[in-house]
């Protein structure tokens, strides 16, 4: 079934990524990394723009999603 509330793109490592939207300025992202491994995020429009794990590392991939993402949803 296909549904019209996603937006899928590619990253420039070949990460493949869907975007749904789950509430007013809340989104769901997933990402298919080349190697088949995923990896899931929610993110708030209004959140901070740099992405770190748990040990303060940032997180390239998330980054780049979202920056890609917002571009364009403003384009």
């Amino acid at each position: 079934m296909a549904n019209e509330n996603y937006v899928r793109f590619t990253l420039s490592d070949a990460t493949h990524v869907v975007v749904k939207k789950v509430l007013n300025n809340k989104y769901d992202f997933e990402l298919t990394l080349p190697n088949g491994n995923r990896k899931t995020f929610i993110w708030l429009a209004n959140d901070e723009q740099q992405y770190t794990d748990r040990k303060g590392i940032t997180d390239g991939l998330i980054d780049e999603a979202v920056n890609v993402f917002a571009g364009l949803m403003s384009a």
